[in-house]
């Protein structure tokens, strides 16, 4: 699963745009892996204002392409340079902790909410209230589940910029063969035809769910199961922990009950990592997986038989309802800048819904839109890509159900749930209760670390 929470092989790639070049000649690739473009002598007096622009590199080379060039294209409108960095996700908090102490800091960076979050804590972020009006007031909508994730005292401190959701993937061949005519509509749906659409005989294995240290796709499934059953791993108010409760119990005990009790996941799933579900659905072992649209992307492309046998539904439901971990990708600005003014009228560019389309289609359906008038756009309406527009709306974040704080981060990223889930799975007198009790009590003590 590739979020901005999640390890990415990219590596980085920095372009050096001048605005205003009369001839902005080839790209030219240095020997430190680092391609330049556009890199003319328009700029070198000094002259004019120069933006600088730390943007996540895409998995998709069109979408990398269009950055490039609608920053270039900025700096041409408003006579000024850009100086543009396409980073590789792991790459960017070194260099944001770095920026930040030496106050050298981009004038607009990418963020996932998570950074938000944990920025707006160190008061380094600036209010992109009047930002998000504007363009609401342009552009049309933008998701309210998406300015939740940035909003924190009812104001904006992130512009998002594109979601990604995660969706269930499943075997539309194998489901019938098995006499299922529809994707599960409920975890207890889902678990039912595990079962049914496992055969260790034949390598087959219903559920393509893992537990390994490094495994966000873990974290996220785990909490919106959690979520679903009326559970918590985080606080009500940012300070009361409230994991220990029946409801945590209960999403446990099904989470158990699926690789101990009907064993209807792989046998090697406990020591998974990111690669491990999409590995499982790719070879034909896991009938049903939980990622987003890259693995759709890749199948598409490698895999057209593949392509042609899965199916793409929403997470389903739990006694509570539908609770979707949210994938928010941001734009913010740093207090530090040094052309704030310069850097809105930036962001606003490049959320021009004309444009904006365009970008967010070249990386469907990774990339989603966050104005709600371009989910009904026909490419969201095509079979495979509509749930992955549709899970916006039952997305939730870190933190829930109190708003996202940089301790809910803190316990993502420590995986202590994992770490509990898998003790559960590999220990039979470990009991659900006991897990639940344990993880409730580590919890607490990072929300009561000074």
């Amino acid at each position: 699963m590739k979020t901005w929470m999640t390890r990415t092989v990219a590596v980085a790639l920095m372009a050096s745009l001048a605005a205003g070049c009369s001839s902005g000649g080839s790209a030219g690739t240095t020997g430190t892996g680092t391609t330049k473009e556009g890199s003319g002598s328009a700029g070198s007096g000094g002259q004019k204002p120069t933006l600088t622009f730390w943007m996540k590199k895409q998995l998709f080379e069109d979408q990398n392409k269009l950055i490039l060039e609608r920053a270039k294209q900025f700096g041409v409108d408003q006579n000024v340079n850009v100086n543009i960095e396409l980073i590789a996700y792991e790459d960017f908090y070194p260099k944001w902790s770095a920026a930040i102490e030496s106050k050298t800091t981009p004038d607009v960076s990418y963020f996932g909410y998570q950074e938000v979050g944990q920025f707006y804590g160190k008061d380094v972020l600036e209010d992109l209230s009047d930002v998000v009006k504007k363009l609401e007031g342009t552009n049309g909508e933008i998701q309210e589940s998406m300015k939740k994730a940035v909003t924190f005292q009812g104001k904006q401190y992130a512009v998002p910029f594109w979601t990604e959701s995660q969706v269930l993937y499943y075997r539309k061949d194998l489901l019938k063969n098995a006499g299922f005519d529809a994707p599960p509509k409920t975890w207890e749906e889902f678990r039912k035809m595990a079962k049914a659409l496992t055969d260790p005989s034949k390598g087959v294995y219903g559920a393509g769910m893992g537990y390994g240290k490094g495994n966000s796709d873990a974290e996220f499934l785990t909490r919106g199961i959690i979520w679903s059953y009326g559970g918590s791993l985080d606080t009500k108010d940012g300070k009361t922990v409230i994991v220990n409760s029946p409801e945590s119990v209960e999403a446990t005990k099904f989470i158990r009950d699926i690789f101990l009790t009907d064993k209807s996941t792989p046998p090697s799933a406990l020591g998974w990592d990111d690669s491990g579900n999409n590995k499982a659905y790719l070879s034909g072992q896991a009938a049903m997986i939980f990622n987003v649209g890259s693995t759709l992307a890749t199948i598409k492309k490698d895999n057209p038989d593949l392509y042609e046998k899965t199916g793409i539904a929403t997470y389903p439901a739990g006694p509570k309802g539908t609770f979707i971990p949210g994938i928010s990708n941001n734009l913010g600005i740093f207090k530090d800048s040094k052309n704030k003014d310069l850097a809105k009228r930036f962001v606003e560019f490049m959320l021009n819904a004309d444009w904006y389309k365009t970008w967010i289609e070249k990386g469907a359906p990774l990339t989603g839109p966050v104005y709600t008038k371009l989910t009904t756009e026909p490419v969201w309406q095509e079979e495979k890509n509509k749930a992955f527009v549709e899970s916006v709306k039952g997305f939730n974040f870190l933190g829930f159900p109190g708003e996202y704080n940089p301790k809910a981060g803190e316990i993502f990223n420590l995986r202590i749930v994992n770490d509990a889930f898998q003790k559960l799975l590999l220990e039979p007198n470990y009991t659900p209760e006991t897990a639940v009790k344990d993880l409730h009590t580590k919890i607490e003590e990072v929300y009561n670390k000074k």
